[in-house]
């Protein structure tokens, strides 16, 4: 299972990261809390995500 930083979210969707944590904290993208800050993305929450986003 491949895990993504909000960072490299970012980076692939070029959007701010201020936006990754909107969709995380909204409930629109899954994410996995490693520790008290410390959040990843997993392939299959962004696959998820993006298949939404084109309906």
């Amino acid at each position: 299972m491949k895990l993504y930083t909000v960072a490299e979210v970012m980076r692939m969707l070029k959007v701010r990261k201020s936006y990754v944590y909107e969709l995380i904290y909204t409930g629109k993208l899954r994410a996995v809390k490693l520790s008290k800050r410390r959040l990843r993305i997993t392939e299959e929450a962004l696959r998820e995500f993006l298949e939404a986003q084109m309906r």
